[in-house]
């Protein structure tokens, strides 16, 4: 259930029967909300943890490591999360504390530089893991004006340039409380629940005033394939993607239920190809990203440099050969791909802070958190024709990414 407060912070409340409480605050201040400096996001996350009104940073984590079993603040392109997981008796203190650390932050002046200094040897690091540098020149070299043409992190050069100013005055355009939702899953009453968010967080009010909308602009990729080099790595990595900015909720579904055929799993049309037959994987991931600002279909996998070709052809092979799916798959199979779909679903649910973090964001980046559920309805009705005509929509057009040495 959902209650708006006076200061117009959504409060979503899922009752559950454990003994742990989980809470996910999100605010629409992610990285797509970058206007000059990018990485500024995610330092003004990394800088509301230096200290408060009342609290310095080294009583900031002592309380936290106090109250939480597990906690953690995290940057995505369309959202800022601060979440944890704690006992039920401790969530008065939990959602204190988190209160503290958002709404009264002081930004100090000790401290920021080595902290800048902490994040530029983060993107050093960042580069380290291959998926996520394969995905970031996936970015680089499919997009020219789309914020996640760059890292979430930001980039060398404007993160020598961000000072404290610039922090506080992202700060205070985006951490506003109409742009903020609570997510909490607890076996507490709702009323108590409420009586404590109201408490800490009521009193937030912004002196900015945000009364500008938001037109996101999906631009089109530049199709085409992508090859660059990387020292020190022993197998290709490849990551292709298609956009997926243009489909309904509906279709969404669709392509859903279709990924369950081509791409989920060692049953799926992918893996039987490229490992099964052929041997040219160990592994081979898709997902659907469908969040704000991003929203695009993926293929990920590695491969040895003499498999790549091949590879490459094998997946044009099958996605040229999706209308087999009207011929190989019954309405039987449709059924028990959505009851694969709900219970991957439902098994993650079963970690209170994932379904946490999935409601306070999706209310984030949608506006409402039931489409995160509604997700599932009307699913048992989409027929096979309409799943391949969302499939060929979708898979008509992709840009390939291949880092190697």
């Amino acid at each position: 259930m959902e209650f708006i407060l006076k200061n117009k912070i959504k409060l979503i409340y899922t009752k559950t029967t454990s003994n742990l409480t989980s809470i996910s605050i999100s605010i629409d201040a992610g990285a797509c909300k970058e206007k000059k400096l990018l990485g500024v996001a995610h330092a003004t996350e990394h800088m509301l943890y230096k200290g408060t009104k009342k609290r310095n940073e080294e009583k900031i984590n002592k309380d936290l490591s106090k109250i939480f079993g597990f906690q953690n603040a995290m940057t995505n392109f369309p959202y800022v999360i601060y979440y944890g997981t704690m006992l039920n008796e401790d969530l008065k203190n939990g959602i204190e504390l988190f209160s503290d650390i958002i709404l009264n932050p002081i930004f100090p002046s000790e401290g920021f530089q080595e902290e800048m200094n902490v994040i530029v040897e983060e993107l050093k690091e960042w580069d380290e893991e291959l998926e996520q540098y394969c995905e970031d020149r996936l970015f680089f070299n499919s997009f020219s004006e789309r914020r996640i043409k760059y890292p979430i992190i930001g980039i060398s050069e404007d993160l020598q340039k961000i000072k404290l100013k610039d922090i506080q005055q992202f700060y205070r355009e985006n951490y506003l409380p109409h742009k903020t939702s609570i997510a909490i899953v607890s076996s507490l009453e709702f009323e108590e629940v409420k009586n404590m968010v109201e408490r800490y967080f009521e009193s937030w009010v912004s002196i900015y005033e945000d009364n500008s909308k938001e037109n996101i602009s999906y631009e089109n990729s530049n199709f085409g394939f992508y090859r660059d080099i990387k020292d020190g790595i022993n197998t290709c990595k490849v990551q292709i993607i298609f956009p997926i900015n243009d489909l309904s909720y509906n279709e969404i579904k669709a392509l859903r239920i279709f990924n369950e055929y081509f791409g989920e799993g060692v049953n799926s049309v992918l893996f039987d190809t490229l490992r099964t037959k052929n041997g040219l994987v160990y592994d081979v991931l898709t997902k659907i990203s469908y969040e704000k600002y991003i929203k695009l279909y993926k293929i990920t996998y590695s491969t040895s440099k003499e498999n790549l070709d091949k590879s490459l052809e094998l997946i044009n092979e099958c996605i040229n050969k999706i209308d087999m799916f009207k011929k190989d798959i019954s309405d039987n199979d449709i059924l028990d791909f959505i009851k694969s779909i709900k219970l991957k679903r439902w098994f993650r649910e079963e970690q209170n802070i994932i379904l946490a973090k999935e409601l306070s964001t999706y209310s984030t980046m949608f506006g409402d958190y039931k489409t995160y559920s509604d997700e599932f309805n009307n699913i048992d009705f989409i027929n096979k024709n309409y799943i391949l005509d969302v499939a060929k929509k979708v898979l008509k057009n992709k840009s390939i990414q291949v880092i190697s040495n």
